[in-house]
């Protein structure tokens, strides 16, 4: 992963991209539900919210199950972009789905409430960039809230993860693997800190949270 990062973002397309929804579909629905709890409150009813590198989009359809928000869900991937526009409209949801680059938006300055982003940061060539471009997009007042796995996570807090998700079995199985290599490429609290200094934002609250890490934004 650190290799494949350094020459360009990491998209998904073809048959991998049917085979990342499926295995999203089957084994990650939990933590987008969670997800989308955690990010509910940062943003009030008509609020506008913009998913970075959303993938098949769960995240999107589980937050407009919470409430009245305008999102939008961005990916370099337009066959994930697809999949992503199938998946809101089989669970009856409204999201607006974009093909764009994270380390270049194509929106304004300053139009978003919430900027979220899960298990994405690791895969970005510049992801400076990215929190860049974060910034510039929010409203001021607005938040930007980063899920993603912790290098520095544990078997203990793996065993959690797995415990409290009642994964058995060949889920348990390639659940692992799929942490494995998330983590291989992933950054430490310390690592993100370093990054946030050399971006606009002034705060943050980095929370260590099972085998992920919470980065909370404020702008």
């Amino acid at each position: 992963m650190k290799l494949a990062r350094r020459f360009k973002d990491l998209g998904i397309d073809g048959k991998k991209a049917r085979q990342y929804d499926q295995f999203s579909r089957e084994y990650r629905m939990g933590d987008f539900k969670e997800y989308a709890s955690l990010a509910a409150p940062h943003v009030g009813q008509g609020g506008s919210v913009l998913d970075v590198a959303t993938g098949p989009g769960y995240f999107c359809t589980e937050l407009a199950k919470l409430g009245n928000f305008k999102i939008i869900g961005l990916d370099i991937s337009n066959d994930l972009m697809g999949i992503a526009r199938t998946n809101a409209r089989k669970a009856g949801v409204e999201v607006d789905f974009q093909r764009g680059n994270a380390s270049a938006m194509q929106f304004p300055d300053e139009v978003f409430d919430l900027v979220f982003c899960s298990w994405s940061i690791k895969n970005f060539m510049e992801p400076i960039k990215v929190l860049n471009e974060m910034y510039r997009v929010l409203k001021p007042g607005g938040t930007a809230l980063v899920v993603d796995v912790n290098r520095d996570a544990t078997g203990r807090d793996w065993r959690s993860y797995a415990s409290d998700r009642e994964l058995k079995g060949m889920t348990a199985l390639s659940m692992r693997l799929a942490f494995m290599i998330q983590k291989s490429g992933a950054y430490s609290k310390d690592q993100f800190e370093n990054m946030i200094s050399s971006t606009p934002f002034q705060r943050h609250d980095i929370q260590a949270s099972g085998i992920n890490l919470h980065v909370y934004l404020p702008k």
